[in-house]
């Protein structure tokens, strides 16, 4: 019970990897509270399989962000954790992409963990853990994916500069960056030959599962990581190592 009675606000929990670090979370005693956008269907099934609430977030508005933190905060008193997971990612190559996917990737992807974490440390006046979630893409970058590989990098770089701002005030700010998970996802966007040319890369051969993150997203929250800050954590079976 490493998160007994701490308060975790989850963004883009609705399915993926946000249900499964809610879900996780809530097996270690935490109290996870379920956003979504657009999915409320999913999110009302994961809410109610984990008996709690549940809100529609647009990470994209800034009021949306803000009116969502403040109603955590007035029902529980307090919010201790705050996961940056909500995203999306539009594959193209990189002459073709336009500029309203380049806007819609990055104002999700980047700007919205921006919103988040404004939002997050208003509330948390003198302890916090804010763990954002970058990407193997982010650090290797894609040829398909440019909008998401930038967002993704400029999230670790955000990650980094929050850190050093809200370090005095006990707030700690640290990066889980997957690397390919083996999920719907995956099958949709990545062609066979573009998943041998990844698996190829791997020094564990396999494709990442969820479960491969909740731990360290486990450890991020928890008091046992209260001397790590403004770290980026690589959880991408070798494929990238620096």
């Amino acid at each position: 019970m490493r998160l007994k009675n701490k308060v975790c606000l989850i963004t883009g929990s609705s399915s993926g990897l946000g249900e499964s670090i809610a879900r996780s979370f809530t097996k270690e005693g935490a109290k996870v509270i379920i956003t979504y956008n657009s999915n409320r269907k999913g999110a009302y099934k994961v809410a109610r399989s984990l008996k709690t609430d549940f809100f529609q977030l647009d990470v994209k508005n800034k009021k949306s962000v803000f009116n969502v933190f403040k109603k955590v905060h007035k029902k529980l008193k307090k919010i201790d954790v705050v996961i940056n997971n909500a995203g999306i990612n539009i594959t193209n190559d990189f002459d073709k992409i336009s500029e309203k996917d380049w806007d819609l990737v990055l104002d999700t992807n980047l700007k919205g963990v921006f919103f988040c974490c404004q939002a997050a440390i208003k509330y948390m006046k003198t302890k916090g853990k804010i763990i954002n979630i970058g990407s193997l893409s982010g650090e290797y970058g894609g040829p398909r994916t440019p909008s998401y590989a930038a967002a993704k990098a400029g999230v670790m770089s955000l990650t980094h500069c929050l850190a050093r701002f809200v370090g005095s005030k006990g707030i700690n700010v640290n990066c889980l960056s997957p690397g390919v998970i083996a999920n719907d996802f995956t099958e949709q966007t990545m062609s066979k030959k573009v998943k041998k040319f990844a698996k190829s890369m791997l020094l564990i051969k396999r494709f990442g599962k969820l479960e491969d993150l909740n731990g360290m997203a486990i450890y991020l929250a928890s008091n046992e990581s209260d001397y790590v800050t403004g770290q980026t954590f690589s959880i991408n079976g070798g494929a990238w190592v620096r």
